[in-house]
């Protein structure tokens, strides 16, 4: 069947969120800076109205993603200034504002306006706790400690690792995730999408051991993004969850200069829009810090000193909500692991670099958490490792030779189910991702329609971590 001539031809997922590099028209783009985020979606719904914009399918798609993005948006910064300060003084009554006013002047507190109101992250004191230690000791002691002991634990790790010269680890995990009960809909179809590992180095030898529900597709093991898909048409609200095992394999690299080639491969060296571009700013810092060298492993090896020592670990608003993820981290000099992952990653490709997303998760035999780490490519080694913001942790406490492992080498306490960013999901969903860039907790949808982060909460549970041989 021919399509109408006045019909606007529909956009893949990737080039809906490819649009988010449009620049917003300029009234749009005044009235959200200003935060007057009303104002602004009434001005998107008009555009939308109009005949010009439903014509334009790149645009439409980025006005439409505009109204998702500002949905949002509050959620993100929920505190105003005296609920800020009080969350504060729960933990350390004798705060002042005018400590409160430095940490400000400084750029460590993120804040934007909402209709006239100055509002603050979310997550801002859990980045002053997690990266002052003055403030951290001041909050709870214990927070030092716990500090101390993971940088202690990845200190042994990595001793043992130069010792050993491999380790190998056996991972059970199970992971899940449940709608909100206020999102759920009873006699609608749930798609639900749930990360499992991927034979992607130091993961392997895999194991699907049980699941919740059962399953409706399964991805290759090699997939970019692998998941284990469910869909259903429930009629009382339930958890979906997958139980896996898998093995963590990694082997001591010291590269050495003296035996890379300066040629090299011209895979995962291009742009992917909207957050790995090769912007005029990024390609003047990217020359200012590699200079005139032409050996790519230490072209690398000054970007990833450059990253870990120059950019302030932060937690950051949902990745759907950023703009220009890469270069705005050269500009702010501050991000979480995902967002120093992709600055790397941009900067290694515009030298000429081979480089690519790898995430999922960060396991030890005492924590699990979502994490995020990059991989470049050097001849003669292959694909090494770069973790950011653990090399950079490294670096603030003045720990050297922790900073310089996390360039080529990981720790085996890791899963792997993405090897790329923005990479889709098979099924596909039909409604919007509530991340379009990384899955390392889930993605569901109710009729169509996809849920967005706060809709829905995960879980992951250690069953156990153990070392094999």
């Amino acid at each position: 069947m021919n399509m109408r001539k006045d019909q606007p031809p529909k956009l893949s997922e990737q080039d809906c969120i490819q649009s988010l590099s449009i620049p917003l028209p300029a009234s749009v783009s005044r009235l959200i800076q200003a935060g007057h985020l009303k104002e602004a979606e009434a001005r998107i719904r008009f555009l939308l109205s109009g005949s010009d914009g439903a014509k334009d399918p790149f645009q439409k798609a980025r006005l439409e993603l505009e109204l998702a993005r500002l949905s949002q948006l509050p959620g993100e910064y929920p505190y105003s200034f005296c609920e800020a300060l009080s969350l504060i003084h729960r933990q350390i009554p004798d705060f002042t504002e005018e400590e409160f006013a430095a940490l400000e002047q400084e750029d460590r507190i993120d804040f934007i306006f909402l209709e006239g109101q100055k509002r603050y992250f979310r997550r801002f004191w859990e980045t002053l706790t997690a990266t002052d230690s003055a403030l951290a000791k001041r909050a709870d002691p214990q927070l030092v400690k716990e500090t101390s002991s993971r940088n202690l634990f990845r200190n042994k790790t990595i001793q043992l690792l130069k010792e050993e010269g491999s380790l190998k680890y056996r991972i059970h995990l199970k992971a899940g995730l449940r709608i909100r009960d206020e999102f759920f809909e009873p006699g609608k179809e749930i798609l639900v999408h749930l990360p499992v590992p991927k034979e992607s180095a130091p993961t392997c030898n895999i194991r699907i051991l049980n699941t919740g529900h059962r399953p409706a597709f399964l991805s290759p093991a090699d997939a970019p993004a692998r998941t284990i898909a469910f869909q259903e048409t429930p009629a009382e609200n339930d958890t979906f969850w997958v139980e896996y095992e898998y093995d963590s394999i990694v082997n001591y690299v010291e590269p050495n200069p003296d035996l890379v080639s300066d040629s090299l491969p011209d895979f995962d060296t291009g742009q992917q829009l909207p957050h790995i571009r090769f912007t005029p700013c990024l390609r003047v810092l990217t020359s200012q810090v590699v200079g005139r060298e032409s050996n790519p492993l230490i072209r690398a090896g000054k970007i990833y000193e450059f990253i870990t020592s120059q950019v302030t670990y932060s937690y950051m608003p949902e990745y759907f909500l950023l703009d220009d993820i890469a270069e705005s981290c050269a500009i702010n000099r501050k991000g979480d692991c995902g967002v120093q992952a992709l600055l790397f990653i941009t900067m290694c490709r515009i030298a000429g670099i081979p480089a690519r997303w790898q995430s999922g998760l960060s396991v030890t035999p005492v924590s699990v958490g979502p994490h995020d780490w990059a991989q470049f490519f050097i001849p003669h080694y292959g694909w090494l490792y770069a973790d950011l913001s653990f090399g950079g942790s490294a670096f603030r406490a003045g720990e050297k030779e922790r900073q310089a492992f996390y360039f080529g080498n990981l720790d085996p306490f890791r899963m792997v189910a993405n090897t790329a960013f923005q990479a889709p999901l098979f099924p596909p969903k039909s409604g919007l991702r509530a991340d379009p860039y990384d899955n390392q907790v889930g993605e569901c949808e109710i009729g169509g329609k996809g849920l967005l982060c706060g809709q829905f909460d995960y879980f992951h549970e250690i069953i156990d971590v153990r070392s094999i041989h």
